[in-house]
């Protein structure tokens, strides 16, 4: 006796491959990080004043595992208050984010943070 061989089972469809996001670049990194610790900071910051842009200059130091180590003032703003309202803000945050892949600690070792009250809602 002769037995006919079970048809094969349909293929199962498979979807097309996802598609693939450009790399960013490094300069879109690195403005994508610099974005998330301002939005870190501005989390972090007490200040009511509302009149005015203010804007200082604040140095950091950090330790190779993005916690915060000094913060400083370089430039004020002309606003003891806000000063030290950012300056508190960066300590409070304790560390910054985890550096994505491309950029390189050396960078932000020690660098300095423009920052202004009104520009980074």
């Amino acid at each position: 006796m002769v037995v006919a061989p079970e048809p094969a089972a349909p293929a199962a469809a498979v979807p097309p491959p996802a598609p693939v996001a450009p790399a960013l670049s490094r300069e879109e990194l690195m403005a994508q990080y610099v974005d998330k610790v301002r939005r870190l900071i501005r989390s972090r910051m007490v200040y009511k004043g509302k009149q005015g842009n203010p804007e200082v200059l604040i140095e950091v130091s950090l330790q190779p595992d993005m916690r915060i180590k000094t913060v400083k003032v370089v430039k004020a703003s002309g606003n003891k208050a806000f000063d030290q309202a950012v300056k508190r803000a960066i300590e409070k945050a304790g560390s910054y984010p985890a550096l994505p892949e491309g950029l390189d600690f050396s960078i932000f070792m020690t660098h300095k943070i423009k920052y202004r009250l009104h520009d980074l809602l």
